[in-house]
């Protein structure tokens, strides 16, 4: 796929996966210029061009007075990728210019190695960059994993030396391969839950969530998820296939896309291959135990998962079918919410919230229990009699992207069913137990 296509389908792709941070955890907001220490830092977001002149790989040949390629630890149990042996020129050059994303990734760039010769493709590694004691130095914003290989791409031909410098400027750019040797521990990460939970997905069930018990490593996930079908056969093409995962902040929670063309009806992938799930039939997810963390360890036992399949879902959600238990005054007896049908575990976390009567956000934990069917708000503060709210936003959605207002499966020819997805707000009042509710 080219990139470009791969890039519109990881826009569409994190569309589809709440929760998720784009490639390397997150794309945090470009800090100003920092001079103090002799730094100045700017951030890239995870996005990456080819690199010029093919793929390298292997140690460096080091000649005196040459730029050089090291991973270094500095902080100490800090591991920075650091170019060495930069003309004063060019340093000077970096400390004092603001530049951009895409400019730092010209000149020096770190992605995670793949076998596939389009790794150069892939994301870079999310981090900052920054002159210190005489290097160009680029920070991981999360550590390097233990165990993983790390491409690393440097290019002068932006630095003002290259301008007055004969040589050919494919000739200068240096590539090299740096790894975190894995630790020497037994295996201790495992599969802590997959969603949804219960025993039954609709036939256009959208997505999957794998939850880990640590952080996992930065390696790709798509070699160990597969889906089986009642014979035990691989379910060729039932996944999106995405070269970036998609992991929450701090990579515990791993999602896993069905391929939205096939699930919706009407396009050409779901008319030539059909929907990956078939109603009336039984699943298993296997999770295969090589899948790294981010000690570099493989997870201590594989997981698998059978589900059956139900007939699909294509209504709008209506929050009028909610049911609400309000808990008593002076306590911090939770609300417990009720659905018809189970709704998406990651959005249950994030587009549902309670509120005061004037529209004021309470503060507490939450819970999703039942098969993603029910839903708990435990506030910080015992509750005080009044009105309140429980407040859905437009991105809620069932486990097939039925949204309140809007189905998944909209039809063209109807102008009903292209109503624009909604928020809605539930009142539900606490009252004295001397009060009729």
């Amino acid at each position: 796929m080219p990139y470009a296509a791969r890039a519109a389908a990881l826009v569409a792709a994190l569309a589809l996966a709440p929760g998720c941070s784009p490639p390397g955890g997150g794309t945090p907001e470009p800090a100003p210029g920092e001079r103090g220490g002799g730094q100045r830092r700017g951030f890239i977001d995870g996005t990456s061009a080819p690199v010029p002149g093919g793929r390298g790989g292997g140690a460096l040949q080091l000649v005196p007075g040459e730029p050089r390629i090291r991973l270094a630890a500095s902080p100490p149990g800090q591991r920075t990728v650091d170019v060495v042996g930069l003309p004063a020129e060019d340093l000077a050059h970096l400390d004092g210019a603001a530049l951009s994303r895409d400019a730092w990734q010209a000149i020096l760039r770190v992605y995670v190695a793949r076998e596939d010769p389009a790794s150069a493709e892939l994301p870079a590694v999310l981090g900052s960059y920054a002159v210190h004691a005489g290097t160009l130095r680029f920070t991981p914003r999360f550590p390097f994993a233990a165990g993983q290989r790390y491409e690393v791409v440097f290019d002068p031909a932006p630095l003002p030396s290259a301008r007055h410098d004969s040589a050919p400027v494919a000739s200068r750019v240096l590539r090299t391969t740096v790894e975190i040797p894995a630790l020497d521990r037994a295996p201790s990460t495992r599969v802590a839950a997959v969603y949804p939970t219960g025993p039954e997905v609709p036939e256009n069930h959208l997505r999957l969530y794998i939850v880990f018990s640590a952080p996992m490593g930065l390696g790709s996930g798509s070699p160990h998820v597969r889906l089986l079908d009642e014979h035990g056969q691989p379910v060729a093409d039932a996944f999106l296939p995405l070269e970036v995962d998609l992991w929450n902040a701090d990579r515990t929670r791993y999602t896993v896309l069905y391929d939205p063309g096939r699930v919706k009806r009407g396009i050409r992938p779901n008319a030539e291959l059909g929907r990956p799930l078939a109603a009336d039939r039984r699943y298993t997810l296997v999770i295969d135990e090589r899948w790294r963390d981010a000690a570099g360890q493989p997870l201590v036992a594989p997981f698998r998962r059978e589900y059956r399949v139900g007939p699909p879902r294509e209504r709008a959600l209506d929050p009028g079918a909610w049911r609400l238990d309000p808990p008593a005054p002076a306590t911090r007896d939770p609300l417990a919410v009720r659905f018809p049908v189970p709704l998406d575990y990651g959005l249950l976390q994030s587009a549902l919230r309670v509120a005061t009567g004037d529209g004021r956000p309470l503060a507490g934990a939450i819970r999703v229990e039942e098969g993603e069917a029910r839903w708990t708000f435990t506030p910080r503060a015992p509750w005080r009699p009044g009105d309140y709210q429980l407040v859905a936003a437009a991105t809620l959605e069932d486990a097939a992207g039925n949204r309140i207002g809007r189905p998944f499966e909209v039809d063209a020819v109807d102008p009903r069913g292209n109503e624009r997805a909604r928020g809605a707000v539930v009142p539900f009042r606490i009252s004295r137990p001397d009060s009729a509710r």
